[in-house]
Formats: C-alpha cells, structure tokens, sequence
C-alpha cells in the first residue's frame, strides 16, 4: 500500500523491476542518504524512467515508477526532510513563507559543519529552529549567525606555532 493508501499490482512488472525495487527498499532500511535514494530511483539514468530524461503523466501512472517514488518519500520522511501526510496540515499553518527556514541539511551545507552538528547546536539553543510534526527546519538567519560565531572564534585563536622542516644533507 502506497502512501496516499492506494494498492498498487506488482504481478505485472518484470524481474528485473521488481529486483530494482528491493535494492530501493534495502538503500531506505540502511539508512542511505534521502538524496542517493533520490537520485538512484528517479534521478536520470533510472530504470522507474524508462529511458526517459523527464517525467510524464503516462509513466507516473505505472505502478513501478509509483512505487519507486513511494520508496524515496518513505525514505525523506524517516530522515526529516519530507513532512509526512500527517503533519501536512500543521506544516502549512506553521512553516513561515518567506524563505526564512532551511533544511538541517542546508544549514550543515552553510555552516560547513555536519547534519548531526546541527542538531547538537538547535539541542543546546544555539542555532534557532522549528519542529513541525516529523521535521525540523533551522532559521537561516541564525545558522548564519551561529557561522560567524565560529568564524570569529576560529579567528581569535592562537595561531599554531609553524613547525620548521629539517633539511637533512647527504654527505
């Protein structure tokens, strides 16, 4: 059962579909990066495209491109990066318009510091953020804050003492 609670038919698509399909749901239960999982399932070159390079209303029709992309989202709602249909209705009251959230992969990205850096610094109130339901958003304002607070720390220390190569001469 897809997402949306539809039943899509497996029976018809070929094996070589269906063993595409079961290296997609592996990549989500290994934790595989959202984007990878992306890319690999409907990105170009994808099997769920057909030989296409873009995607048309006849083929999101096919229970195998249906599936693929139930996979993805499956996959971005676990790691937070898609709201889940149960918290659309809470994210479209709360989540601000004006551009002023970015994902904690954005602001990773920004900062130049890891996911999970980011969410140590929104655990310890250094870095503003939002949850909605099953994601979290940062306030781009202060991610660029928080990285030039680090910039101005990095700055202020010492700087390490140059250690001098010994130039060793050969008789």
């Amino acid at each position: 059962m897809l997402l949306d609670g539809r039943t899509v038919q497996l029976g018809s698509l070929a094996a070589r579909e269906r063993a595409f399909l079961a290296d997609l749901g592996k990549m989500k239960r290994q934790g595989v990066d959202y984007f990878e999982i992306y890319r690999t399932a409907l990105g170009p070159g994808s099997p769920a495209l057909e030989g296409r390079n873009r995607v048309d209303r006849r083929l999101v029709e096919t229970p195998f491109y249906q599936v693929a992309e139930d996979i993805v989202t499956r996959a971005g709602i676990e790691q937070g990066l898609i709201v889940a249909p149960e918290y659309e209705e809470e994210w479209a009251a709360k989540a601000p318009r004006d551009f002023s959230m970015i994902s904690v992969t954005q602001a990773a990205t920004l900062i130049g510091i890891t996911r999970a850096a980011v969410y140590k610094a929104i655990e310890k109130k250094a870095i503003a953020a939002l949850h909605i339901g099953n994601v979290t958003v940062v306030n781009r304002a202060s991610a660029v804050e928080y990285k030039r607070g680090r910039e101005a720390a990095e700055a202020s220390r010492p700087a390490k003492p140059r250690r001098r190569s010994q130039h060793v001469t050969h008789p």
